[in-house]
């Protein structure tokens, strides 16, 4: 023990006392779930079976996976060494220090204004069908700045409880919702399997121009980008970890661990404990990110899997697709085919999910910039989290009002963003952490074989769609 950095804490006795005593370690990854449902599961995962059918629903499940190992493999290595991936990816890859998270963060708070304007975008379309008064542009500026005040007089443990309670009634209330419009099942099963769609209908190309034009790719890498958030919520959920002290997170001396490793030969591997004791204690501790991540992503599935049959099963049979003026309208069928009265709830509903995820961003994106530019620049460093939010927050509320301003559609705000930050940074993401975990962390600590191919084919997987999309919007492919 004498050659090692530190001994783990002793872990939570809640982490053995079976699934009950594990419920008390959710919290992260429901913040994470809540900023990706009000975009990816109320709009692009409908849009999806709306479009496609039950032959598109393998894509969306696929992104909901790969987002989740991509998680669990950030998340496993911020509560055994204390240390953010991207602080270590600073170190260890070739070139100029810090190269690799600049470039990250950079291309990740390139798409906070898409996010922030697109989400308000869609909450000023659904109030004014809702009220009948004041345009989009004016409620998308209110809800902006009504957020921004929000988030400034609210608090971390608020957020966390807020956004449980908001994903677990969405799981309820859509489960409902397949169960009663009585989806061909055999048809949703097949859908499992990966088909690539040979091109829009004719029904689409006659009714809806402005999707028709779209490439096809770039179509299917948005629900992939969508589904699960992307970089831009990664990077801060990771972050958010330090709230929870799990793991080596937990160390009174973390600053001082941390340090340490920064002056480390980056090419040796960390001196963590081996001793058996030692391992004991981080197999426990990393229940508690594994039990954050299952459950979030399983509600992200079912949530995925549930809307996208719906779009399916009531959508596309009646050629409604969410797009043009009517982005959220047609999702009432989810609940009104139950009864009608149930309209109202569904816009309630709908305004939860979409506010929640807005708010989620404003606690997850500065801890985005943070965990980026942190390892390079000590002045943000020395400011935490907390003292660069206000600057984070001015850029996300700025940007965000000139997109709407500008006139743009929340489909095309957005389009880019999951391409870059959605897919293609998650990809880069999930091989560089396997590579990281390899390069640094002792055999003892490494993922498992199976949960090491799938962290690496979910990396392939979204690199590949974005790789894919981003030659054919730019015609580099047909």
């Amino acid at each position: 023990m004498a050659n090692s950095l530190f001994k783990y804490p002793e872990p939570d006795p809640r982490l053995n006392m079976g699934w009950k005593g594990l419920l008390a370690f959710l919290g992260p990854g429901f913040i994470l779930a809540s900023a990706t449902v009000g975009s990816g599961e109320v709009f692009f995962a409908p849009r999806g079976g709306a479009l496609f059918g039950y032959a598109v629903l393998w894509c969306l499940l696929a992104g909901a996976l790969s987002k989740g190992f991509m998680a669990i493999s950030g998340t496993r290595y911020v509560v055994l060494t204390g240390e953010h991936p991207m602080t270590r990816w600073g170190q260890i890859f070739p070139g100029p220090k810090n190269w690799f998270p600049i470039m990250m963060g950079i291309l990740t708070i390139i798409c906070f204004p898409s996010w922030v304007g697109g989400l308000s975008n869609l909450l000023g379309d659904v109030t004014t069908k809702w009220t009948g008064v004041l345009d989009i542009k004016w409620w998308a500026t209110i809800y902006i700045l009504g957020t921004l005040v929000v988030a400034v007089i609210g608090s971390y443990n608020w957020v966390e409880k807020a956004q449980t309670t908001i994903v677990v009634t969405m799981v309820v209330a859509f489960l409902v919702g397949v169960f009663a419009a009585r989806p061909d099942w055999i048809q949703a099963f097949l859908g499992i399997f990966p088909t690539i769609p040979s091109g829009y209908e004719p029904w689409v190309i006659e009714k809806y121009a402005d999707v028709a034009n779209r490439k096809l790719w770039v179509e299917l890498v948005g629900y992939v980008g969508a589904i699960g958030g992307g970089t831009y919520d990664y990077i801060g959920y990771v972050g958010l970890y330090r709230n929870k002290g799990w793991g080596a997170l937990g160390l009174p001396n973390l600053a001082e661990i941390q340090e340490k490793l920064l002056a480390a030969d980056p090419n040796a591997k960390f001196a963590l404990p081996v001793e058996e004791e030692e391992l004991n204690k981080a197999r426990a501790w990393l229940k508690a990110p594994a039990t954050d991540v299952v459950v979030s992503f399983g509600a992200l599935l079912v949530i995925t899997a549930a809307v996208t049959i719906l779009g399916a099963t009531l959508l596309h049979p009646r050629q409604l697709v969410p797009a043009g003026t009517q982005l959220m309208e047609h999702q009432a069928l989810f609940l009104t085919q139950l009864h009608p009265s149930l309209l109202y709830l569904y816009y309630l509903g709908i305004w939860c999910a979409l506010w929640g995820t807005l708010y989620s961003v404003f606690e997850l994106y500065p801890a985005t910039t943070y965990e980026s530019f942190a390892p390079a620049f000590k002045v943000i460093r020395e400011a935490g989290k907390d003292g660069i939010a206000k600057w984070v927050w001015a850029y996300m509320v700025l940007a965000g009002l000139a997109y709407n301003w500008l006139g743009l559609t929340f489909t095309t705000m957005v389009t880019y963003a999951t391409m870059i930050g959605g897919s293609l940074t998650c990809g880069i993401w999930c091989l560089a952490q396997v590579w990281t975990e390899r390069k640094v962390l002792p055999k003892e600590y490494h993922m498992g074989p199976v949960l090491t191919a799938c962290v690496i084919l979910s990396g392939l997987f979204l690199l590949g769609m974005a790789a894919i999309s981003i030659m054919q919007q730019f015609g580099i492919i047909k």
